[in-house]
């Protein structure tokens, strides 16, 4: 082997961690007695590969191309072979799917995986093709769905549509179906459609389904909370008959707290012996899911109960490993099967166009954004698709010459070019921040709260969340004498970093600290019945400043004005997903800034994550 141990190896080669190296020696020695230094620097790409949130190594992505090679280091890296050569090597030793080691390679596919991956990827393809078949309605059903279709969308049943309206689609084509997916943009309308969705089904079974709805994070699981309390309200104003919107539940759960997660224990509540007591499950914000996660929330569902995923394919896929949103959708719908499209007409009188080999019958595609319907939308459709020039042309035509915080509707957007950047930043952090302590209740604290927030995309560097946030509090602080840094103080916006059971607190969750009715300062957060959660400060764990956060930790949350801060130097964190998340979190106002040729260096690397789910899928 070519080092003797794992600092050897660290030093020779870029961006390797200890877990990497161990994990290669020890499966390289159980895959064979003499291992070979191919073998081990496969080995160590895969666990390198799952740290970046692979679910597999594709070998051609590895043939011919240098690895953790980083020359101002002094680090060579590490060249791999053909892929031949590749295949031959593991062609040696016994990893094929059936010869249950540790390490399985499909060379159907030509993936590696660690073991655990694999059967993950496997378990959750099983399950949802299980889901996948089509039950007819009864005459009796139909009926009811007929008509409540257009009561529940009453202007595209009125209306001579260019196009079909996805939304309504979406709620016909669900019926039936044990498994559906509705994927959208921001603003397209997805809690709208699946309060609908539910409304619908509730009729079709004379409001007797047990439903329960839950999303990754607390943030998430609140905002589902609040938008499905909306759309009832909405539906109630329409004349929906009271009973079937009162038949779809309101209380929302995170994921840990659905499947009975305990402390300082690995096992669930809920799993496959012990499953959910629920008819159907609806789950928010499944571009967050990883693939561990979907797998123990499949194991935990009921055979017979009904599957609702609703998310962004486009946003960034989990933290975790897999890209579970993404591989179950497609950018394009292909079309529906005549079966599928049949039920549509019938329900609501849409024409879909028809596939031969219909795939993605359980998928809807909404696309037309309500909420972005201005230059926000525009700008973030521009930034998916990774179009460098018309991106770079918008901004430059929104490059700020005089700074003002004064925006309408049809200003939606601003850059900050790097030359503003630092004397922008600290106008902006006083004109947003200093409000929240300011504020005279806890309600208004929130609310100022609410209306702006600094993204990066890291936590380390001078525009990294770290820093950033002791700067902000730095010159806030010299603005208001009761702002004290790195002590708590009323109006402190606080993100959890560590999960804690005892105070039912996760990592993430993001609160303020407020006086309690004596005085004394307490941590308060929004809960998911809008209420708040008070814990004293001796109880509070571990904690963090956050007027800035990292764009990963704003999914599932919305803001009214959102700062997308660019790093000084480019990064292979900065890609169009992560853009696209980021800035899709303002409802109102985008402020862009930083250097121009960061952010064509951002669009021009396109996120990618390996994974064997969508193949598998297809694999009927």
């Amino acid at each position: 082997m070519s080092y003797s141990n794992s600092e050897q190896c660290q030093q020779q080669l870029a961006d390797i961690e200890a877990i990497d190296y161990f994990f290669a020696q020890q499966m390289s020695l159980e895959l064979a007695p003499q291992p070979p230094e191919l073998l081990f620097h496969l080995l160590l790409a895969l666990q390198w590969a799952l740290r970046q949130g692979h679910s597999c190594l594709p070998l051609s992505q590895v043939a011919n191309k240098l690895f953790w090679d980083d020359r101002e280091a002094d680090k060579k890296g590490y060249l791999f072979p053909s892929q031949d050569r590749l295949t031959d090597c593991l062609a040696t030793i016994s990893c094929a799917p059936a010869a249950n080691k540790g390490v399985v390679y499909d060379a159907e596919t030509g993936l590696l995986y660690i073991r655990r991956y694999w059967l993950f990827e496997g378990e959750v393809a099983a399950a949802l093709q299980s889901k996948l078949q089509l039950s007819p309605l009864s005459g009796q059903q139909q009926a009811r769905l007929t008509e409540l279709l257009p009561q529940l969308f009453p202007v595209a049943s009125a209306a001579s549509l260019a196009e079909p309206d996805w939304q309504q689609v979406a709620v016909a084509n669900a019926m039936g179906r044990k498994l559906s997916i509705i994927s959208g943009g921001p603003g397209t309308g997805k809690t709208y459609t699946v309060t609908r969705l539910l409304a619908a089904l509730q009729a079709a079974h004379e409001c007797q389904l047990q439903i329960q709805m839950a999303a990754p994070t607390g943030k998430a699981a609140q905002r589902l909370k609040e938008s499905i309390a909306d759309a009832k309200c909405d539906m109630l104003k329409q004349g929906i008959d009271a009973a079937i919107v009162d038949a779809i539940p309101e209380q929302a759960a995170t994921l840990h707290r659905l499947l009975g997660y305990r402390p300082q224990s690995l096992d669930l509540k809920f799993n496959r012996e012990q499953p959910l007591r629920c008819d159907l499950l609806l789950i928010d914000e499944v571009s967050m899911i990883d693939l561990p996660m979907m797998a123990r929330v499949l194991r935990a569902l009921p055979d017979d109960a009904t599957l609702v995923l609703l998310g962004d394919a486009e946003q960034l896929p989990s933290v975790e490993v897999g890209r579970v949103m993404a591989d179950l959708t497609c950018a394009e719908h292909p079309g529906y099967s005549p079966q599928a499209a049949a039920q549509i007409s019938e329900l609501c009188g849409q024409q879909m166009p028809t596939a031969i080999n219909a795939n993605y019958d359980h998928l809807t595609l909404l696309t037309q954004s309500r909420r972005f319907g201005g230059e926000i939308g525009v700008f973030a459709k521009e930034v998916i698709k990774a179009d460098i020039d018309a991106t770079t042309k918008r901004l430059m035509d929104r490059c700020v010459q005089q700074i003002s915080f004064q925006h309408n509707d049809a200003n939606q957007l601003s850059y900050i070019n790097a030359a503003m950047v630092e004397e922008w930043l600290p106008l902006a952090s006083a004109h947003y921040f200093l409000d929240i302590a300011r504020a005279l209740t806890l309600d208004a604290a929130f609310a100022a709260l609410a209306r702006f927030r600094v993204l990066v995309p890291t936590r380390v560097g001078d525009r990294g969340v770290e820093q950033l946030n002791v700067r902000i509090e730095q010159w806030l602080a010299q603005r208001n004498g009761r702002i004290k840094p790195e002590q708590h103080y009323a109006g402190r916006p606080v993100m959890v970093t560590q999960n804690s059971y005892s105070t039912g607190l996760f990592n993430g969750d993001v609160g303020l600290i407020w006086p309690m009715e004596d005085g004394r300062l307490a941590a308060w957060f929004e809960q998911e019945d809008l209420g708040y959660k008070r814990i004293s400060l001796a109880r509070l764990p571990q904690v963090e400043t956050v007027y800035a956060m990292t764009i990963h930790k704003t999914q599932g949350s919305e803001f009214a004005h959102v700062a997308l801060l660019l790093p000084e130097q480019e990064s292979p964190l900065l890609t169009p997903e992560l853009l696209y998340t980021g800035l899709t979190r303002a409802k109102q106002h985008l402020y862009v800034a930083g250097g121009q040729h960061i952010w064509r260096a951002a669009l021009a690397q396109k996120s990618e994550r390996y994974s064997g789910l969508a193949e598998r899928m297809q694999d009927k």
